[in-house]
């Protein structure tokens, strides 16, 4: 069974970085505030109601879970792509890591 990784290691030529699992989350939070008419659902248990779950695989690879709320009168599908191509753009460009899925639950409608 692998073990469970709480952050990335990045290996750099007179070092290597470590990007903590909160790092990576901080992130996500702001790639999907930029996103219109979508918040975090803040769904409890997955890291501490903040509705996303990081996972790094054994390869330093994220995949990212995460709970959204779209607002009335909005394409959920187009939602749903917004915040996986926000969150892809901002985790790559950022750490250098190599994002393998985003998966987007739509947890809720919102009236804005």
């Amino acid at each position: 069974m692998a073990e469970y990784k709480q952050y990335v290691t990045q290996i750099q030529e007179n070092g290597s970085v470590m990007i903590s699992e909160e790092v990576l989350v901080s992130i996500i939070c702001q790639a999907v505030a930029e996103v219109e008419n979508v918040t975090l659902s803040g769904k409890p248990g997955i890291n501490w109601g903040k509705g996303i779950k990081v996972t790094i695989d054994d390869d330093e690879q994220v995949e990212v879970e995460c709970y959204i709320n779209v607002a009335y009168n909005q394409s959920v599908v187009t939602a749903a792509n917004a915040v996986q191509e926000s969150v892809t753009n901002a985790l790559e460009s950022m750490t250098g890591v190599k994002v393998s899925n985003v998966h987007v639950n739509v947890y809720g409608i919102v009236r804005q």
